[in-house]
């Protein structure tokens, strides 16, 4: 009887973490994956999403993402600001607050950071993001004059090593 009960605890642990991997996957009309690397999965919370600035030419699109690392078990959930300039079609990008959870639900760090907007880097993860939800709430046509523009290089940042290149899904 003590090792059946050993093995119902077992495996009761092993379903809730396997339901915990997959939580955002399973709420497909709430979070879209966008992007998936070796050990984590990054999420966008669709509900989030929110126009915080309309004043042409300048907008403001703030954001929750996720990022759930599966090696460690770990949740961090961020606050992402985009900041567009339709004169210049320069887009940058702020994550002022980022809130991580360990696998039990919780808090296992905070960073709340004074950093300023960093320009996006058309190669990686942000720039993709961007340009999806500007089309998300101003329309294909506004989006693709941002993407579409020249933009110069950009040198790789700390926002790339959290939003690194790679094909959303």
């Amino acid at each position: 009887m003590k090792k059946l009960s050993v093995l119902v605890t077992i495996f009761t642990i092993m379903i809730g973490s396997v339901c915990f991997a997959n939580q955002y996957d399973d709420k497909s009309d709430q979070y879209i994956k966008l992007d998936t690397t070796d050990n984590s999965i990054i999420y966008l919370n669709k509900s989030s999403v929110k126009s915080t600035q309309y004043k042409p030419p300048y907008y403001v699109i703030q954001c929750e993402n996720i990022a759930f690392d599966e090696a460690d078990n770990i949740t961090a959930k961020s606050t992402t600001t985009f900041t567009y300039n339709s004169n210049t079609k320069n887009i940058q990008i702020q994550i002022p607050k980022s809130v991580a959870y360990s696998g039990d639900g919780s808090m296992s760090a905070i960073s709340i950071q004074e950093v300023p907007p960093t320009d996006v880097s058309t190669d990686g993860l942000g720039f993709k993001e961007a340009i999806m939800l500007f089309k998300q709430i101003y329309g294909e046509k506004a989006a693709n004059e941002f993407r579409d523009a020249p933009h110069p290089k950009v040198a790789p940042t700390v926002v790339d090593a959290i939003y690194p290149a790679g094909e959303m899904s």
